[in-house]
């Protein structure tokens, strides 16, 4: 007897997804708790939206189990999943008002009127969207709509509510506004979130846990400082965004550290407590996020593991940082720090000086094989 007090509020057990013989979901595990919000991302054609359709019983999966709330939910058709989708197209009804846009699926389970009525003013409340309800979308912002969308969603009050790519066609300042709204939101309802993304900054802002999809695998699973911080693999390093990424090998496990040659010749240092599978897997290369390196100039006596000279060959100004990308005369290898705008630090340095990068052994996370 499952003790549905105890259970994730979604798990899948080794979940398979084929289309004409190409398998786009393979042998997936994994288990969304209870009130949080669950990413999963991936560039597109991962898999991550065939995984969320069939959560959502839009698609039907070829082997393994889908749980929601400790019960197997394989053959319960889509409308009877107690689960709700936001689609990236927000899929609204054009001739409706908001609020017979949010009743609408309150209607088709033929729920009391008076429920329908309360139920209403409360997403109305929730939204923000007050003196909006004999609005249809065409009269609605961008976010209005968005907010519309899962107002009709959540009025359902379903176990999980399922998030495909929803702030996609949004512009910046939008998007990031509603990534705050979104949390609100989660944070007020309480209802877990699975959603779904190939924008990495989303799911870092929103997420508690992030699973990343590649070709139709997990390739990990962890919150979202350990993906950004630690990824464990140069595809989800490079995925993640990290422009320091060096293949390479173990040279030296000596003491608490771990020597790792570069394919140019590079000698980088690394924590031992960064490789969390321990010598389980082979080392294969090392990540360093541009953030995380200084710079100095030449002769400057700087006290850290990792140091290289080199010379300054381009300098991008990005709003906050400045883009430094420096040339190691020794290999030939190309390093990326960001500058801190705020300091002024573009004027202490410019393209053609021969300088010092350096960071710490803690900053370089050790990619495994």
């Amino acid at each position: 007897m499952t003790n549905k007090n105890s259970a994730p509020c979604v798990e899948l057990r080794g979940v398979v997804k084929k289309f004409s013989g190409l398998v786009a979901v393979d042998h997936v595990d994994l288990k969304v708790e209870q009130g949080k919000v669950f990413s999963l991302l991936g560039p597109s054609g991962c898999g991550k939206t065939t995984t969320l359709r069939l959560v959502a019983g839009l698609e039907m999966l070829d082997e393994g189990d889908i749980l929601i709330d400790g019960e197997v939910i394989n053959d319960v058709p889509a409308y009877n999943r107690d689960c709700s989708t936001v689609f990236q197209t927000l899929a609204l009804f054009p001739h409706m008002t908001v609020e017979g846009n949010i009743a609408y699926g309150l209607e088709r389970r033929k729920v009391d009127k008076a429920e329908i009525k309360v139920r209403i003013g409360e997403m109305v409340e929730l939204m923000g969207l007050g003196g909006m309800e004999k609005r249809h979308p065409a009269q609605l912002s961008g976010g209005q709509r968005q907010r519309v969308a899962l107002a009709r969603s959540l009025v359902l009050r379903p176990k999980i509510l399922l998030l495909d790519e929803p702030l996609a066609s949004l512009d910046r300042k939008l998007r990031k506004e509603m990534q705050v709204e979104l949390k609100r939101i989660q944070r007020e309802v309480g209802i877990t979130f699975l959603y779904v993304t190939h924008d990495q900054k989303v799911a870092l802002s929103i997420s508690d846990i992030i699973a990343v999809m590649a070709n139709g695998k997990l390739e990990q699973i962890g919150s979202a400082r350990d993906i950004y911080e630690t990824p464990k693999t140069k595809l989800i390093a490079d995925f993640m965004g990290a422009s320091n990424i060096f293949p390479g090998k173990a040279r030296d496990k000596a003491g608490k550290n771990v020597e790792i040659e570069t394919e140019s010749g590079l000698k980088i240092i690394a924590l031992k407590g960064k490789d969390k599978d321990g010598n389980s897997k082979e080392i294969t290369g090392v990540s360093v996020h541009p953030e995380l390196i200084g710079i100095s100039h030449k002769g400057t006596d700087v006290k850290v593991g990792n140091k290289f000279e080199g010379k300054i060959v381009e300098m991008i100004y990005q709003g906050d940082f400045i883009e430094t990308k420096v040339v190691i005369g020794r290999t030939g290898e190309q390093i990326t720090a960001n500058l801190g705008s705020e300091f002024g630090q573009e004027t202490q340095f410019s393209p053609g000086e021969e300088v010092v990068v350096y960071w710490n052994p803690a900053s370089s996370n050790i990619l495994l094989g």
